[in-house]
């Protein structure tokens, strides 16, 4: 039976490794991409600060955001949801960011939050000069 704890350990340190990588992974991703400061959350969360991601630059429109990543082969989305609207800020909108082995990354969010993203980008665009 000792093994068998050995090996549910070793799982388990593994899970939690993919999942420290996956954070850091997207932090990495924010940053190239929105050219902001973003890093894993110390201890994931675990302390006063909620969320996987924290934004360092008050300035970013990431810092708008409450990032939850998962990396799991059986995600339970509704979890993932619940725990994002739970740890998120008062006035951050809460996203979930996750991925499997071998799979593209995705994001999920409330319907009503997406909509007013997609509306926010489409007054811009019309409001635009060229």
């Amino acid at each position: 039976m000792i093994f068998g704890i050995a090996k549910n350990i070793k799982m388990t340190l593994n899970a939690n490794q993919k999942g420290k990588r996956f954070e850091r992974d997207v932090a990495k991703m924010i940053n190239k991409k929105f050219e902001t400061n973003v890093r894993r959350t110390p201890m994931s969360g675990g302390m006063e600060i909620k969320g996987d991601i924290i934004c360092i630059d008050d300035n970013s429109i990431i810092s708008e955001f409450s990032i939850e990543c998962k990396n799991q082969e059986k995600l339970n989305i509704w979890k993932a949801l619940d725990q994002s609207r739970t740890d998120a800020p008062r006035g951050k909108l809460p996203i979930v960011v996750f991925t499997k082995n071998h799979e593209l990354d995705y994001c999920a969010l409330e319907f009503e939050d997406f909509m007013n993203i997609v509306k926010e980008l489409e007054d811009l665009r019309q409001n635009k000069t060229y």
